[in-house]
């Protein structure tokens, strides 16, 4: 997946000096108007290799090669080596790419490889502690402005395992657009009204005749949600078997629809605040908040009013069995109703709406619908329609579209027996974290505990949230999967948890060694030797900031995933190999005791940092 609107490079990176002197070689060489935007580098698989190598001769050479007379002197090459030779010539003169001080050779059969020293990346590790939590982050702010629509439960049913990927996915996006300088406003778009509300209201009010002493009398929220699952689930199975039942539970729907009963009006507001209660809990615990929250109670008369005018002037929609239908096949998609032969508004005429409300309050420039692939169909007919109703938000609307999970222990069902709730998730999660930090005290029972059991609990809901945030993320957001508990929890292995006790290990690090922050800034690092373990720990981190850029033009939190785990692994690998601190008096009296804490709160800053984009809040201890 690739975001719809092109990011601008960071003008200030390596990166982007890289791209702006190598279109300038190929133009110097060929006479023709080759872009920066044009000229892709990647990292090399092998780190021998270099730093940034591109094939951009071996891409150019075959075009030059076959133009008409006149011949460019580029065309004049034997081979691409000797193009990428010749371009090597250029980069060498250009001034900018000397103050880098970079190594640049021509392979066969014709890549360029670039070669920073070591002195490069320890310049910047003051530059990492000096921005902080800001580092990795564009300062500019982009004329754009983002809305990301995501979470979507509808009130009076659960919270379930798929509502919990779309908001872990949904906040993950929004902070890592937030990092490369967009605007972004957080949307989150309810089903309040509808017939599951119906069918869950009809079996509420025949328990309460059946039993009048229960007149919603509950000790806790949960009581009350536990209530609301068990009548949805029940009034959807009245609904399917019954025929009475059924036609009860429409008459409800248009009651709720019309507001013409008081009593089930009142019934309604007051479990659907219930379920918002519900919900905020569930956000609070996973970290996310929204800007607005949008209903179907509050867009439904509108996109139906919308509708009925476009169809009565000729407009946009065309009648069809008795409904007003979107004619799709007219634009080769499908036809879709908008408003069916009873005269009730469908999820197309409310996503209407929805639509001009949104424009209307904030005018983005993209809407990001995080909803999942099932949903592909509605999408594409829906898009079309908007364009034709509203053409200033063509091009707008984007689905984005997030993959399936299932448990590899097989069917663990919520008390309706259907679904996998997404609180029951974390909470297991949380237990079989609690019974490792148990086992783990035992282990070392002849120390005395480091924490009180309250701070204890708060640990490990921390963990056990990034142990469930990590595992949806890292697997790329339109990828099915299934949820392994134990791999989730691993304390070694790609794992929340390994990036976490990682990160409170360089924490335990710079709190024995009793340095600020501030005195690391200073220190003189640019004349240090270091070893390929240290080398490779500098290089990675010096990649965080493009790869921030990347994750947010690919919409894909699993490259910073894979990152974040690649850079643990090359800062533990460098730890298990070699001491941080000579002298535990004098931590900073010698010059490799000052690069090696220096180089270690760096590389907490990046992986807080980066743990943080994608939802995830650190630990000192564990």
């Amino acid at each position: 997946m690739r975001l719809p609107i092109n990011l601008p490079s960071d003008q200030n990176s390596v990166l982007w000096q890289l791209k702006v002197s190598l279109a300038s070689a190929v133009n110097s060489l060929e006479g023709s108007t080759f872009k920066p935007e044009e000229v892709v580098l990647e990292r090399p698989k092998n780190e021998a290799w270099g730093d940034y190598s591109t094939n951009l001769a071996m891409v150019i050479f075959p075009k030059l090669k076959n133009l008409p007379p006149p011949r460019t002197p580029a065309s004049l090459f034997n081979n691409s080596h000797d193009f990428a030779q010749a371009l090597v010539k250029l980069l060498k003169k250009d001034k900018k790419i000397q103050k880098l001080k970079v190594e640049i050779k021509a392979i066969k059969p014709g890549f360029i490889n670039f070669i920073f020293n070591s002195r490069y990346w320890l310049n910047e590790l003051p530059l990492i502690l000096k921005k902080g939590k800001t580092y990795g982050q564009v300062q500019s702010r982009l004329p754009q402005k983002i809305m990301v629509e995501f979470a979507h439960p509808n009130t009076h049913k659960l919270f379930h395992i798929g509502h919990l990927r779309n908001l872990i996915t949904g906040e993950a996006v929004v902070r890592i657009l937030e990092a490369v300088g967009l605007k972004v406003i957080r949307a989150n778009y309810q089903g309040d009204v509808g017939l599951h509300i119906a069918k869950c209201l009809w079996q509420m009010q025949k328990m309460m005749t059946e039993k009048p002493q229960s007149r919603l009398k509950f000790k806790n929220l949960d009581e009350k949600i536990n209530f609301l699952g068990e009548c949805y689930a029940k009034g959807n199975q009245a609904y399917a078997q019954d025929p009475q039942a059924k036609k009860a539970i429409i008459l409800i729907n248009k009651k709720i629809y019309e507001h013409s009963d008081l009593k089930l009006n009142q019934l309604w507001r007051e479990t659907r605040e219930w379920s918002l209660r519900y919900f905020a809990r569930i956000y609070k615990r996973l970290e996310s908040h929204f800007d607005r929250f949008y209903f179907e109670s509050e867009v439904f008369r509108s996109g139906k009013a919308i509708v009925e005018q476009l169809f009565s002037r000729g407009q946009v929609f065309k009648k069809s069995k008795g409904a007003i239908i979107f004619p799709g096949s007219k634009y080769g998609l499908h036809d879709r109703v908008f408003i069916t032969s009873e005269g009730n508004a469908t999820y197309e005429a409310k996503d209407v709406g929805l639509a001009k409300l949104q424009f209307e309050e904030y005018q983005p420039d993209l809407i990001i619908h995080v909803v999942a692939p099932e949903q592909t169909g509605y999408f594409a007919v829906l898009f079309k329609a908007l364009a034709e109703i509203f053409p200033k938000t063509a091009d707008k609307e984007y689905h984005l579209k997030y993959g399936w999970v299932r448990l590899r222990e097989g069917k663990m069902s919520s008390r309706t027996g259907q679904v996998v709730l997404g609180e029951w998730l974390l909470d297991e999660v949380k237990k079989r974290i609690l019974t490792i930090m148990a086992q783990t005290q035992v282990q070392q029972k002849d120390r005395r505990p480091f924490v009180s059991a309250k701070t204890k609990l708060a640990i490990a809901e921390k963990v056990a949230v990034a142990a469930v945030k990590y595992a949806f993320l890292k697997q790329g957001i339109a990828k099915d999967f299934v949820f392994d508990f134990e791999e989730s929890i691993a304390l070694e292995g790609n794992s929340g948890p390994y990036l976490m006790y990682t990160y409170a290990r360089l924490q335990s690090v710079l709190s024995k060694a009793r340095v600020k922050i501030q005195n690391l800034q200073k220190l003189k690092l640019h004349s240090l030797k270091v070893n390929p373990e240290e080398l490779a720990v500098l290089r990675t981190l010096g990649r965080f900031p493009e790869l921030v850029l990347t994750t947010a033009q690919e919409l894909a939190p699993n490259l910073l995933c894979y990152y974040l785990y690649e850079l643990a692994q090359k800062f533990n690998l460098f730890y298990n190999q070699h001491r941080i601190i000579e002298s535990k008096r004098e931590p900073l009296a010698k010059p490799i005791s000052q690069f090696r804490l220096t180089l270690t709160a760096a590389t907490a800053q990046v992986l807080q940092n980066g743990l943080n984009l994608l939802g995830i809040s650190t630990v000192a201890r564990m």
